[in-house]
């Protein structure tokens, strides 16, 4: 399955943080889950009230690792160090 994460960051926030802390994650994650593949992080190139800024897309070999992966330490720190800037956070998952 594909998973991807859409994430609306704060005005004023640190968007070069934010993906290079997304980017090592991923990396990360890919080197220690052997189910986790693909990871990919893009960046929007357009400024649109309705754009967010990053987006973060991975393979999964199945359906049953999502929560693996969603509960992994890495990933869950991930989000406690990007929560105070993300306003607004999209997933997207298909087989």
């Amino acid at each position: 399955m594909k998973h991807y994460v859409l994430l609306k960051l704060a005005e004023g926030a640190d968007i070069d943080a934010a993906e290079r802390k997304v980017r090592e994650t991923y990396e990360a994650l890919a080197a220690e889950l052997p189910f986790f593949l693909e990871p990919a992080v893009y960046r929007c190139c357009t400024s649109r009230d309705s754009n967010a800024h990053l987006m973060a897309a991975c393979r999964l070999d199945s359906t049953e690792h999502l929560e693996t992966y969603l509960t992994h330490p890495l990933h869950l720190d991930m989000a406690k160090t990007l929560g105070p800037s993300v306003v607004g956070r999209m997933t997207f998952d298909h087989a």
